[in-house]
Order: structure tokens, then sequence, then C-alpha cells
């Protein structure tokens, strides 16, 4: 899946391009964007791509390519508490 839309991160909605590929996701943003979330490698954080349910996170890479930064997450396992 691929397109262009409103992701959320934690609490903040930012306007981005964004694929996925399994557990793969990766997410084109603007550097001010990135520097104002505080995006970083190695941050878990809940993110909700448009149609789609809030996933757990974990910011694996992030490549800076003025104006823009690549974040390349995967997605975490659901934990399930056992009785």
């Amino acid at each position: 899946m691929r397109g262009t839309g409103l992701v959320t991160w934690g609490s903040e909605t930012v306007y981005a391009y964004y694929t996925t590929d399994g557990n793969s996701v990766r997410v084109r943003l603007s550097v001010d964007e990135a520097d104002r979330l505080g995006l970083s490698e190695g941050l878990r954080v809940w993110m909700t791509l448009p149609d789609r349910k809030p996933a757990d996170v974990l910011v694996m890479r992030m490549g800076r390519t003025p104006p823009f930064v690549w974040v390349e997450m995967t997605t975490m396992a659901a934990s399930t508490l056992a009785g």
C-alpha cells in the first residue's frame, strides 16, 4: 500500500507520503516536521496511516535528504497476556 495523506504520530498529525510492505513502513516527511516530531532512530511510537488502525512502530532508520526525511519503521508484534 502507498499513497499520501494524513499520518498521525502519537498525538500529532502531518501530511506525508507513505509506503508499506508487510511489517515495514516508510514515510517521507519534511525535515522541519521530522524535527518538530522529535523523530530519531530507536524511537517507539504509535502511528496511524490513512484508512488503517493505529500501530505500534519502531523507527529503524532515518535518511535525511533535505528538504525531506525518509523514516523507515517496523511494526511491533502485538503482545498478548497469557492467563
